[in-house]
């Protein structure tokens, strides 16, 4: 998890969820965007995280793998043919963005990873890359 500001006090610190540097989430941002750039087939879901429209968030999913994105169909309310403007460029809040590239392993030389996989969140940007 990125370290903000922002969420800094909302974040449960420690083994699980260890402090992120920008520049790290960025660098694992830039390969995962660069791996699904390669892919012949990308797969985008859109959906509301949360049932109440008084609450729920816009989440956008880009995966290159069809069971990801099926599964992420499953997963968020689905949004009606009105309310897709919701995700188009200019809305009035940002869809959350998840990039799922897990099948590109990330650079363990990069500052803060520990493996070949990451999930990584940035709440100030509205994305995770996986």
């Amino acid at each position: 998890v990125v370290f903000e500001e922002s969420s800094a006090d909302d974040v449960w610190w420690g083994k699980i969820n260890m402090k992120l540097e920008m520049n790290s989430f960025l660098t694992n941002r830039e390969r995962a965007v660069d791996y699904l750039n390669t892919r012949e087939r990308l797969y985008v879901v859109d959906g509301f995280g949360g049932w109440e429209k008084e609450y729920r968030e816009p989440v956008r999913v880009i995966t290159s793998r069809a069971y990801h994105a099926l599964f992420m169909q499953n997963m968020l309310v689905p949004p009606t043919q009105d309310e897709l403007k919701e995700f188009e460029a200019g809305a009035a809040k940002k869809p959350f963005v998840i990039l799922n590239a897990g099948v590109f392993p990330c650079n363990r030389q990069t500052a803060g990873m520990t493996s070949s996989t990451s999930v990584s969140v940035s709440f100030s940007r509205r994305e995770m890359v996986i």
